[in-house]
């Protein structure tokens, strides 16, 4: 698979130093990108201005904030409509790869030219995994090829995952309706499990840094600060409409769990519990009306 050219997409709101970090880290990749496209999803800080002085990117703003799953279905619209390229590289703007991230994805892609996605070993700040990017491994298939240093996995957030053009072309766009949670998860296993059923691999020579303010799973039954508890009704919301495509045991664990958190809010949560159990509620019952558009690419 030799002379595949790459976009690097970036989604960023309202991160300026951060991003300018991770731009920094693509273009000191020891293996070029083609191009870079960045998504400002309707930052308010100077990220607008600093753009605007950059003349190597594709820069597009969005007339307001899609969270994650917006910002990435616009991101690679950009790469199908904008670029030629072979393979798109999607990000965070606190990604930080180091240099030689892209090429060992690429050495990856060698490795396993049919592949459905690759995937970055995601670190946090202090070196160790970064909890909420660890991929899900496919337990059947796991060690097929890892000794040649690819390890199977069938699901993957999106922070340093490289996906063929061929692969969106067949499966579509990340899903704008979802907001935040879950997109990722979802696209992903749309690769592997319930679309194309391709496999994907994680590359553990591939690192990235991921910047986050913390190295900690997410949950509301735990989540101190109450301003932030409304964005776990897209959690359960969106996680219902993914296990329930999974179907069978994955469905049934997302209903039994979600019922397990509910129960043990008045008991566990420091505070705005029953918001916390309205919430939880409120995003399983949309979860069962919840029929979000796929789209795909006009060509």
């Amino acid at each position: 698979m030799a002379n595949l050219k790459v976009t690097a997409v970036i989604v960023t709101f309202n991160k300026i130093e951060l991003f300018k970090e991770c731009l920094a880290a693509i273009r000191a990749q020891t293996t070029p990108v083609s191009h870079i496209v960045v998504v400002d999803n309707h930052s308010s800080d100077d990220t607008p201005n600093y753009l605007a002085a950059q003349s190597d990117i594709i820069n597009y703003r969005t007339a307001k904030n899609l969270g994650g799953a917006g910002g990435f279905n616009t991101g690679m619209k950009q790469f199908m409509t904008q670029t030629q390229d072979d393979l798109v590289w999607i990000m965070d703007d606190d990604t930080i790869p180091e240099p030689t991230a892209l090429e060992e994805l690429l050495a990856g892609a060698n490795i396993a030219p049919d592949f459905g996605f690759l995937c970055s070993n995601v670190k946090w700040t202090d070196n160790n995994p970064t909890l909420m990017n660890i991929p899900n491994v496919d337990r059947t298939g796991w060690n097929d090829i890892a000794e040649k240093g690819l390890i199977k996995v069938e699901s993957a957030s999106f922070v340093s995952v490289m996906i063929p053009r061929t692969v969106v072309a067949q499966i579509g766009y990340p899903i704008t309706d979802f907001f935040i949670w879950g997109d990722d998860l979802e696209y992903t296993l749309r690769i592997t499990t319930t679309v194309l059923h391709k496999a994907a691999y994680f590359v553990p020579d591939s690192i990235c840094i991921h910047k986050m303010g913390s190295n900690g799973r997410v949950d509301i039954l735990t989540e101190k600060d109450p301003n932030r508890l409304n964005r776990f009704y897209y959690n359960y919301r969106n996680l219902y409409y993914i296990s329930k495509k999974q179907g069978g045991r994955y469905f049934a664990r997302h209903i039994l769990a979600s019922i397990y958190t509910l129960l043990r809010v008045p008991f566990k949560s420091p505070n705005k519990r029953a918001k916390r159990m309205g919430l939880i509620l409120k995003g399983l019952f949309a979860g069962i009306v919840f029929h979000p558009n796929v789209e795909f690419p006009k060509d």
